[in-house]
């Protein structure tokens, strides 16, 4: 301790350790339209121990509607963390008696889930589930304009352990996908997995490094999946119509064996892969005279155990070649390099044929036994292929002002590829891809891509075995391209109003043939999408998404978001200006944590808002 000439005066003041208290959930209101007035997210929190807090809000209109909504948080330490929200709305719109009265009713849940990974090294748990009325994000009052237009929900509770100082590994999982279009619910409980991680042969057979070189070379991956799947439209299941829910199980085996060697300046890959299919339950049908002299179809569901399997052979030669263009020392641009990959593959798939056929009098009728199985295996063609690929990029040597030598690349990466099946009856060259992709001076990201086909059509656009080379045609012609641009801006900093902007433009072409012109036709679409924000006055905040459709001629969905900090108060309004979603909402709350449920709200559409 350093003696100091003067004594400094302190002082201790012991503070109540913090205390999470519950309390009123304060509304926002305003003019609802056809709804009525309304008084919105009026509830009540209360605190769950140290380790959760639950929101309880609900919404009331004039007009009959209402809503209810619960939100659980929780952050357990060295455990886990997530949010499980609930909520239910019964929509009316109209009057008793009238024939123009409806009553909507939706719910949602959403359960999201952290395991801290802490908790068990060689585990993990998640959980992202989203499940609820199909239309409830059309209907819902509170969806936001993402929400609005998505037309697919999906969840997913995942686990995973990995079996220490092996390649295995277990996984469980389950899924759910909904489309709010279509109405269709499809559900997978449970999916069991066993990997085995990419390991040598040697490795497997507990063959030290080097003990046996061949074996050390060749890798090995491995996986056993069991799914239950569970399929039906929306309405069944709410009905509790569960004899209408189609069922399917199966299993489905994979190995896949591959190497790599060297043959001076080429690259080779051998590999080849196995799959088996378990299923429990096929399907047969048979002819039977269901009446004196009237013969029908008659399918029977067999249980028991039927396999079925098939395999794969290849191998791929690769190499690069360099190439370089120069063009003076003293040069801005002394040398310009050109970089050439090419690959040629060879492939191998014998035939396999698992549907089965049944005659009919003039008819033909085909099924796949294993039409019941979670994993579907159709039928096979024998094919020997060879697979082509040639990717390319160009780079350049350029002198900056101090003279400094910097590498820049002009185009990042091109590449064609095509395969020709030797062993298909016909249309045995497939179609001619290219990709490209660079980003111009660092600022502009182009991505490219074009397909083109080298037969001929006839008079009805049907695709003949004849070159459009053997009529004088060209090699090829365009079937689909499609090309995006962006770019990023930003600045105003020494202004003091920083900015920033995003910018994307993008163009798909698709050529279509045309029989009463007997020649092809190009549809066209495209778009030009923006986003960006501006600090103005160090206090306002401006956030804008949107979007303009050049074919069409309208704008894409546009939101309008504006932050203005008031010191210890935040002002914030979002305004939907045209579209299905066309409205505003406005909002005055305390910044402060604690305090931030005290706040008023008013939303509103087509001008109609209170105070």
């Amino acid at each position: 301790m350093m003696p100091m000439p003067l004594g400094l005066p302190f002082g201790w003041f012991p503070t109540a350790p913090e205390k999470r208290s519950h309390g009123l959930l304060m509304p926002g209101y305003g003019d609802g339209g056809d709804l009525g007035f309304f008084l919105k997210d009026l509830g009540y929190y209360v605190p769950i121990g140290d380790v959760a807090g639950l929101r309880l809000v609900g919404d009331i209109y004039t007009g009959g509607t209402w809503a209810l909504r619960t939100t659980a948080n929780y952050n357990v330490r060295y455990k886990g963390s997530g949010a499980l929200n609930l909520s239910f709305q019964r929509r009316r719109v109209g009057f008793s008696g009238s024939g123009d009265l409806s009553i909507d009713k939706t719910f949602f849940v959403r359960w999201n889930h952290t395991r801290d990974p802490r908790a068990r090294p060689n585990s993990r748990f998640s959980a992202n589930v989203n499940f609820g009325s199909s239309n409830n994000f059309q209907t819902n009052l509170s969806s936001s304009q993402q929400e609005f237009l998505s037309n697919t929900f999906q969840s997913s509770v995942q686990w995973s352990h990995s079996l220490p100082r092996t390649p295995f590994s277990l996984a469980a999982s389950a899924r759910h996908t909904q489309n709010s279009t279509t109405g269709n619910v499809d559900v997978t409980v449970p999916s069991l997995t066993l990997n085995m991680n990419r390991s040598s042969v040697a490795k497997l057979l507990g063959l030290n490094p080097g003990q046996a070189r061949l074996l050390d070379e060749v890798q090995l991956t491995a996986s056993s999946r069991f799914e239950q799947t569970f399929t039906a439209p929306d309405s069944v299941i709410s009905a509790g119509n569960w004899g209408a829910v189609e069922a399917r199980n199966g299993m489905k085996h994979n190995v896949t064996a591959n190497s790599s060697l060297r043959l001076g300046f080429v690259s080779i890959t051998p590999s080849a892969s196995y799959n088996e299919f378990w299923a429990f339950s096929t399907v047969d049908q048979r002819v039977e005279e269901t009446e004196p002299g009237v013969f029908g179809v008659v399918s029977d569901t067999l249980s028991g155990f039927t396999s079925t399997r098939d395999w794969r052979v290849s191998a791929n030669a690769s190499t690069r070649f360099y190439g370089m263009f120069r063009l003076g020392a003293n040069s801005r641009v002394p040398a310009i390099r050109h970089v050439l990959s090419p690959s040629i593959g060879l492939s191998y798939t014998p035939e396999n044929t698992r549907t089965r056929e049944l005659t009919l009098g003039d008819d033909v009728l085909t099924w796949n036994p294993f039409g019941l199985s979670r994993f579907l295996p159709g039928d096979i063609r024998s094919s020997g292929a060879a697979n082509f690929s040639l990717s390319q990029n160009l780079e350049a040597k350029v002198r900056d002002a101090e003279g400094d030598l910097r590498k820049v690349k002009l185009i990042d990466n091109v590449v064609t590829s095509a395969n020709y099946n030797f062993m298909a009856d016909s249309i045995r060259l497939s179609e001619i891809t290219t990709r490209a992709f660079t980003n111009l001076f660092n600022r502009v990201s182009v991505n490219l891509s074009a397909t083109h086909n080298a037969y001929a059509r006839d008079s009805s656009g049907q695709i003949t075995n004849e070159f459009l080379a053997s009529r004088g045609e060209g090699l090829a012609r365009l079937t689909r391209a499609n090309a995006a641009l962006g770019t990023s801006f930003q600045g105003g900093n020494d202004a003091g109003w920083p900015w920033n902007a995003r910018i994307d433009y993008t163009l798909n072409a698709n050529r279509s043939f045309d029989p009463t012109a007997q020649a092809d036709t190009t549809i066209l679409r495209q778009s030009v999408n923006l986003r960006g924000g501006a600090t103005l006055f160090e206090k306002w905040r401006v956030d804008v998404q949107s979007g303009y459709d050049l074919v069409q001629r309208e704008f894409t969905p546009t939101t309008l978001n504006l932050v203005w900090d008031l010191h210890c108060w935040e002002f914030a309004a979002n305004w939907v200006p045209f579209g299905a979603r066309k409205s505003f909402y406005l909002r005055l709350n305390i910044k402060a944590s604690m305090l931030r449920d005290l706040k008023l709200e008013a939303r509103g559409a087509d001008g109609q808002l209170i105070f």
